[in-house]
């Protein structure tokens, strides 16, 4: 068990790291072409590619032509959580495989 929450936080981490990293690349006044990409990938995943955007209404969300422009801090927080329950299940896929060794 206690190999299950370091992996999945390790890997929660680093799967939830570009919007850390679009944060600290404004307040560097930086730009960064691979971060934005890779922020915008990160939340557009979840929301539009595999459909998490319908769960929440227009005044929580807007979307533009690169994707999410605006949102309430509750579809932030499901975006997060969408990426820990796949570090989850990472992390249990992984050691699954280990254990049949």
């Amino acid at each position: 068990m206690r190999q299950f929450l370091l992996r999945t936080t390790t890997i929660g981490i680093l799967l939830n790291l570009p919007p850390l990293l679009a944060q600290l690349m404004t307040l560097l006044k930086l730009d960064i072409t691979p971060i934005i990409l890779a922020t915008l990938l990160w939340a557009n995943t979840p929301l539009q590619y595999l459909g998490m955007a319908s769960i929440f209404t227009q005044q929580q969300i807007t979307f533009e032509e690169w994707g999410v422009s605006q949102a309430a801090p509750v579809v932030w927080v499901s975006v997060v959580l969408f990426w820990l329950l796949l570090a989850g299940l990472i992390s249990a896929i992984s050691l699954l495989r280990i254990s049949r060794r």
